[in-house]
């Protein structure tokens, strides 16, 4: 295998869902949602956007997007997937649930597991299972400059492959696009894509967790393939495209072939005869190479994606702070900026108080000791006069994954002292178990009885 860097996977996918008997229910109480929250504007006579509608599926918050090709759409707060809903009595040449998957979804928390939610979570008593495949776009990010690429360098088997269009400048290639619907190429510089792009972050430290140097050029191999392409080749599900996704890659990358202009004569070249061209290196690299069992194996347990789904973030603050500052201005409070900015600062010096109302007397101060050894020690100097070490304690639920997993580590090397560090390391225990973090095993289990 090459040392040249290789990043396999499915950068997007998009599929219907078949709604079954109990579909009418759900398409109602969706309607239901919608139009009550705009009514509460309309009553005000205030104009709503959108972001305005926020509904509810099985606990599951979803933001409206709009109307297009009859289908109210709405998306995660994430941005991990957008789902679509229509009358089933309209246009019946079409399933009634359509999805998409986003690549910040599929890099978060993995493709299946993204499925899973959507279809067992979500949507699990209004569907029959079967979830027939519209589109899905195959790929590799590679750590390799293929800005000296030009369209006269590609060599297509069909006809209607032949559209080939380039976007950059005088000196580089950023972007070729070869052949149209069904069946298209995009070649192009991922990190120029990202400049502009909300997940830049994330697919940065995507790059970084597979060693890739994110100094270097970072360029993308994705084929975007629908579904008329897809049938050609008995692909007909989403459990068909993850069987035969390997295939399909290495026989697109046949069709679509990068040539090395050189091994051409001149005669070739002028008739547009490319068809005896060398297949340039890298490009036979990448297509015997691809394969999609680590990206497929990236899969979380039910209840960890449903709590990834409704992460907080400062993008969701941003939404739910303007759709309460709306909601105040519907229902006649009186608030401005002055308002807002106490409301900030008691929130803030919340975060310095006690769990409790009554703020906790200190009945003690605070000294500084110098031992023998030179070393400092912080006491508390009680009103009694006695010395006492302050006792260092972790709130285990705001520990992030890994912090978590080396403080559990820390106090089960302790836990045998006193029954104070035993009562500890349980508490540790049991915040890491209810994340999925440790198997679920009783207390005795984990002693080893």
């Amino acid at each position: 295998m090459s040392k040249v860097k290789k990043l396999f996977g499915i950068d997007s996918l998009y599929y219907f869902c078949e709604s079954n008997e109990n579909y009418d229910d759900l398409y109602l109480e969706i309607l239901d949602q919608v139009e009550e929250i705009k009514g509460k504007f309309e009553k005000k006579d205030v104009e709503f956007e959108n972001n305005d509608i926020i509904i509810n599926i099985n606990d599951t918050p979803l933001n409206f997007l709009g109307k297009a090709e009859g289908f109210h759409w709405f998306k995660d707060i994430n941005e991990f997937f957008k789902i679509g809903f229509k009358d089933r009595y309209k246009n019946r040449g079409l399933n009634d649930i359509r999805v998409q998957l986003q690549g910040i979804g599929i890099y978060t928390i993995g493709i299946k597991s993204l499925v899973e939610f959507i279809n067992v979570e979500l949507l699990k008593e209004y569907t029959t299972g079967f979830n027939p495949i519209t589109r899905a776009d195959l790929n590799c990010f590679i750590q390799y400059d293929f800005s000296f690429v030009t369209k006269e360098m590609f060599s297509t088997r069909k006809k209607q492959y032949s559209t080939i269009s380039e976007i950059g400048n005088a000196s580089k290639v950023q972007t070729l696009y070869v052949g149209k619907e069904p069946f298209k190429l995009r070649l192009y510089n991922k990190k120029e894509e990202l400049k502009k792009s909300k997940k830049k972050d994330l697919m940065f430290e995507y790059f970084l967790n597979n060693d890739f140097n994110i100094e270097d050029e970072i360029f993308n191999v994705e084929f975007e393939l629908h579904r008329a392409y897809l049938k050609t080749f008995n692909i007909f599900t989403i459990e068909d495209l993850f069987s035969n996704a390997v295939n399909l890659f290495k026989a697109s990358m046949e069709d679509i072939r990068l040539i090395d202009i050189n091994s051409l004569s001149n005669k070739a070249i002028e008739h547009n005869n490319k068809h005896r061209a060398n297949t340039l290196a890298i490009w036979e690299e990448i297509k015997s190479e691809y394969y999609l069992e680590d990206f497929l194996q990236i899969q979380l347990p039910l209840s960890r994606v449903k709590r990834a789904i409704s992460i907080y973030d400062d993008y969701k603050f941003k939404l739910e702070y303007i759709a309460l500052i709306r909601k105040a201005f519907i229902n006649n409070l009186n608030i401005d900026s002055n308002f807002l900015d106490e409301l900030y600062k008691d929130a803030k010096e919340s975060l310095n108080k006690t769990t409790t109302n009554k703020e906790l007397r200190k009945r003690y101060t605070e000294v500084e000791i110098i031992n023998k050894d030179g070393q400092i020690e912080n006491l508390r100097l009680l009103e009694d006069g006695n010395l006492i070490k302050p006792l260092r304690t972790e709130t285990v639920s705001k520990l992030q994954d890994y912090d978590l997993l080396v403080y559990l580590d820390k106090t089960k090397e302790k836990k045998h002292l006193s029954s104070r560090d035993k009562h500890i390391y349980y508490v540790a225990l049991n915040e890491a178990t209810k994340r999925n973090l440790v198997l679920d095993i009783t207390p005795n289990e984990a002693q080893g009885f």
